[in-house]
């Protein structure tokens, strides 16, 4: 008989970072000037999932996940968490103010360039930051009695 495991408190957030990320490179795949000129369906298709799926994980991460690190009795789970927290923020803020400006009808097709440049941006640093959560944050976590 196998022993069951109990899931680790970080594991949601695992998965969904592998689905952001998935969903990420979906949205990258589609980010070709002349396609999105001919039809941009595609790719705010792409981008309506990755941000829809980011709106959700970021409302967990700071409703739940960071303020019980910040409260963690184990103070290098509360030194990491709040320094990633300082910086999720003003990320977060910057991905919401870009999806602002391109959800618009026509403004893919307005700036292709600059849409396809500022997407490239915006998932570059949001990869950068889960992989950092999960490298540096995730298995101090996993690791304490959190």
């Amino acid at each position: 008989m196998s022993e069951v495991r109990a899931p680790r408190p970080t594991e949601r957030f695992l998965r969904q970072h592998e689905e952001l990320m998935a969903l990420g490179k979906e949205l990258g795949k589609e980010l070709d000037t002349r396609t999105i000129e001919a039809d941009p369906s595609r790719v705010r298709k792409a981008l309506a999932a990755f941000s829809g799926k980011l709106r959700v994980h970021a409302a967990m991460e700071q409703d739940a996940l960071y303020p019980r690190l910040l409260a963690s009795s184990d103070p290098d789970v509360k030194k990491k968490a709040a320094e990633l927290e300082s910086e999720i923020g003003p990320l977060y803020a910057s991905f919401f103010s870009y999806l602002e400006t391109w959800t618009p009808p026509g403004a893919i097709q307005a700036s292709t360039e600059d849409f396809c440049r500022e997407t490239m941006r915006q998932l570059f640093q949001l990869s950068a930051r889960m992989r950092r959560e999960n490298r540096e944050l995730y298995p101090l976590v996993d690791s304490s009695s959190v």
